[in-house]
């Protein structure tokens, strides 16, 4: 590959700010040329800079592709100002005052979810808190804890697993006691994204600039994960939802011309949906890797496969009377939407693992830092928690 410059963190924020810069100049047909200076930074920063580490890459990478197609939504699909609106607000923004658009845009920006928006995905999401601003400071800070606990014992636990290490075996080779390790990555990146969120609330609550019913929780509740289709629409992060959305409605409707209320359409914006998703990690995969061989696609238009089937059995089942879902139904749902994420999430995790992810991802370590001194441990496939050992002879591992 040819040689990378250092990432320049002054672009990103200067292709951040063009695209925050359409949200506030008024309608323009001209507005939308706004996107090819940012799609073009964006592409630079991803494909011709390079950051300290493998983790870093892959990071930078997603967020960069992920700015990519939300500008496309709010530059060039959306007349923000003319259709986007405020709970509560009566007129358009467009005829306001300079000082009003750019609250506005930055209100809008800052809540890529909709929250306090019309188009906030209410069902999709749980409620808005209602507590005191102490109380929901409170909370918080638990849920921080619980996350940064959860997250902890799960990373320890990983460092013993030969298939998250580097140089080591492929998850997508790992034998059914193995293979559904890869749902530790799902509860890291779960957690992780979870303190993240809880930070920020903390810090954007205590300084007075949003109240607490701006901040429903990231995650849906974990009880709803017994389809494939729940997990990914209700108990998941919403972030991307708006975006890929209007992107795949545009490819729908406006390219493709497919007619609005049609089984073939709703299934093709899932697909369609899914695979822009995939089109987002897997430029992180190319990134993180060095080469074009990562999984991510794959693993995401498999999302969109497994809910098709899912949807066809669940329709199948209902006209033989089968529709609520009981308490047992849900178990038996809980165990199909995990043995799905251990047959295809290895797609795309297995690579990162075997290519040094978790050794680059290096993070605060309570656990190893109370145990033995190590705050910012690398993985060792011999640590305070493992019960074997894990040997490795000619590139490859074992366990006794």
């Amino acid at each position: 590959m040819h040689q990378k410059d250092e990432f320049r963190p002054g672009l990103f924020l200067a292709a951040v700010g063009l695209t925050f810069v359409s949200l506030v100049v008024r309608p323009s047909p001209y507005r939308g040329l706004l996107f090819i200076p940012t799609s073009l930074i964006c592409l630079y920063l991803a494909f011709y800079t390079t950051s300290a580490n493998n983790a870093s890459n892959n990071f930078i990478t997603c967020n960069l592709f992920t700015h990519i197609f939300s500008s496309l939504d709010v530059t060039v699909l959306t007349d923000v100002q003319n259709k986007l609106h405020l709970v509560g607000q009566k007129a358009s923004i467009s005829k306001a005052s300079l000082s009003d658009r750019f609250w506005w845009a930055l209100r809008l920006f800052s809540s890529p979810r909709g929250i306090g928006w019309t188009h906030e995905p209410t069902t999709h999401i749980l409620p808005h808190p209602t507590t005191s601003r102490a109380r929901f400071l409170w909370d918080q800070l638990l849920r921080t804890a619980k996350y940064i606990i959860i997250f902890d014992v799960t990373r320890v636990l990983s460092f013993s697993n030969p298939y998250f290490q580097k140089g080591g075996p492929s998850l997508t080779d790992a034998g059914l006691l193995w293979r559904p390790t890869v749902l530790a990555h799902v509860v890291t990146s779960y957690t992780s994204l979870g303190v993240m969120y809880c930070i920020y609330s903390i810090v954007s609550v205590s300084l007075g600039l949003t109240a607490p019913g701006d901040w429903p929780p990231l995650f849906g509740y974990l009880g709803d994960a017994y389809t494939v289709r729940r997990s990914w629409g209700r108990v998941w992060h919403q972030i991307m939802r708006r975006f890929l959305q209007v992107d795949s409605d545009f490819l729908a409707y406006k390219v493709l011309r497919l007619p609005r209320k049609s089984t073939f359409t709703t299934y093709f914006k899932l697909f369609s949906a899914f695979s822009i998703s995939g089109v987002i990690h897997y430029a992180g995969d190319c990134a993180a890797l060095g080469h074009w061989s990562g999984g991510a696609l794959t693993c995401f238009i498999y999302q969109a496969a497994g809910i098709t089937f899912e949807d066809a059995v669940i329709a199948m089942a209902a006209k033989f009377g089968i529709t609520k879902p009981t308490p047992i139904k849900k178990v038996f749902g809980y165990f199909w939407v995990a043995a799905w994420l251990t047959y295809s999430l290895p797609i795309w995790v297995g690579p990162h693992m075997t290519g040094g992810f978790l050794e680059d991802d290096v993070e605060l370590s309570p656990i190893m830092g109370l145990s033995r001194g190590e705050w910012f441990p690398k993985p060792d496939p011999v640590n305070v928690l493992s019960t074997g050992k894990v040997h490795r002879c000619k590139g490859t591992y074992r366990c006794n």
